[in-house]
């Protein structure tokens, strides 16, 4: 196995600067409302996001279903929750500001995963630090060495992470692996953890959810090829998504999606229809749409890319043996 990089605290403390200048040149260039992203990026570099900055962030932009389904990951609250939650808590990070999660160690790197929107090549790598939560309240660090492969049209990135030897330690146990075999069925319960900021006001909060309308909306299987349909800051061009009703916000970019019966990495989340239609708050509008299979699956809900659809793209590098590896550990061969 490849050792951890002990970086020197020189090191760390000039990147982390570096990071934080370079973020606030991107913020001003940005003023003019002419550099579009993804929907689901970093907030910090949305202008356009400041209309919702102003009121709070409030849930209502974001909210699907009659109850907001979001809840702050403590100690206490993990020692109730199922093992299956445990392991997704674990493996997941902040990334920059937006969301990561860890697939554990291949060919002797640690490998993680976020958007393409978040990470789209080396110089967004050199700014992200990623912070996993060790207790409540306690987080420890690591940075992204290098990209080891992108995909805008399935919205995801694989890079490698480093850690000081102390850090690294802590990751023992810590990886969940993508199942790209794994069926994405109408009705399949799910859920995730994330650094959304709906509702966090002046902090963000590491939070997860699985509530009643966190499940599969679209039909077995079924896969499109579509527009953002965020309608504060859209991004370019086309994704492969499938649509679920879980309670997602700006920065929960990267956030693994997961079945809740078994912990099956089946998806990660990209975008959603931002802000909500108050009519997605009605049991009674979810439950005849889901029943109906309306067209409205595809434009009013929360939305994330099929794993299957991320193994087609991965197996296009498959001379990677990093990405051999995942695809392997996946069963995405």
């Amino acid at each position: 196995m490849k050792s951890a990089l002990n970086f020197p605290r020189a090191t760390r403390f000039a990147r982390s600067n570096l990071a934080v200048a370079m973020l606030a040149l991107v913020t001003v260039a940005c003023g003019d409302g002419s550099n579009h992203v993804s929907s689901l990026r970093d907030f910090r570099d949305v202008i356009k996001m400041e209309l919702l900055e102003r009121a709070g962030y409030p849930i209502s932009n974001y909210q699907i279903g009659p109850e907001w389904g979001r809840f702050e990951i403590t100690d206490e609250v993990m020692a109730k929750e199922t093992p299956e939650f445990n392991k997704l808590v674990n493996a997941t990070a902040s990334v920059g500001g937006a969301t990561g999660f860890y697939l554990g160690v291949h060919n002797g790197i640690h490998v993680m995963a976020t958007n393409n929107h978040v990470i789209k090549d080396e110089s967004g790598c050199y700014m992200a630090t990623v912070g996993f939560q060790y207790r409540s309240g306690q987080i420890f660090e690591g940075f992204c060495h290098h990209v080891i492969g992108t995909w805008k049209d399935v919205d995801f990135t694989l890079f490698e992470v480093r850690f000081t030897p102390q850090n690294a330690a802590k990751m023992s146990g810590r990886e969940s692996l993508m199942r790209f075999d794994a069926p994405i069925q109408k009705g399949r319960d799910l859920m995730m953890a994330g650094f959304g900021i709906a509702g966090a006001n002046t902090r963000r909060l590491y939070r997860g959810t699985h509530d009643s309308d966190c499940k599969v909306y679209s039909k077995d299987n079924e896969f499109r090829y579509m527009p953002d349909p965020d309608q504060v800051n859209p991004g370019e061009g086309k994704v492969w998504l499938f649509a679920l009703g879980c309670d997602i916000s700006h920065g929960d970019s990267g956030s693994a999606i997961a079945a809740r019966d078994n912990g099956d990495l089946i998806g990660i989340i990209s975008t959603g229809r931002i802000p909500k239609n108050p009519k997605v708050r009605e049991s009674a509008y979810l439950d005849q749409i889901y029943a109906d299979g309306s067209e409205d699956v595809w434009g009013e809900l929360g939305y994330a890319v099929p794993a299957a659809k991320i193994a087609e793209y991965m197996r296009r590098q498959v001379s990677d043996p990093v990405i051999e590896s995942l695809l392997r550990a996946g069963n995405g061969l």
